[in-house]
């Protein structure tokens, strides 16, 4: 009997103080999990060779002391326009929303649009989860998704 594979995601969030809370939710729903602070460097290649399951995206990258050539809409189109990461699906998790913000992420080829204070931790990891189990079944959490 073989186990099953656990998911692997990518969670792309640059608040330090976030990654434990994200580590523990999505650890205890199955997730195999990497964090990465930022789409910086040859991320592209990076995330091809990581192979990830799926991607938990932060828009709103680096912070007033720090220097980013990405921000998470650069980071997103950049996996999007690569042929070896364009497959991978993308959500974007943030506690940022606005409508611009979310027709952005669609447009540039997101899954869905999650806002973080409309979610107890503890849920999001479902939505991944539910993606991954069948994606022509899955209901976007975002209404601007569905269409």
């Amino acid at each position: 009997m073989s186990a099953k594979k656990q998911p692997l995601i990518l969670i792309v969030e640059d608040n330090v103080n976030n990654h434990d809370l994200f580590r523990t939710a999505f650890e205890a729903k199955g997730f195999e999990v990497i964090i990465s602070q930022n789409g910086d460097g040859d991320f592209a290649t990076n995330v091809a060779g990581i192979k990830p399951d799926i991607i938990s995206m932060d828009l709103m990258l680096g912070s007033p002391n720090v220097d980013l050539v990405r921000d998470g809409f650069d980071t997103l189109e950049l996996l999007k326009a690569d042929d070896r990461t364009a497959h991978i699906p993308v959500f974007i998790l943030t506690s940022f929303f606005t409508p611009e913000k979310v027709q952005r992420s669609k447009d540039l080829g997101a899954t869905d649009f999650i806002s973080l204070p409309g979610h107890a931790m503890g849920t999001i990891p479902d939505f991944f989860l539910q993606y991954l189990k069948n994606p022509k079944k899955y209901h976007p959490v975002s209404p601007v998704f569905h269409s």
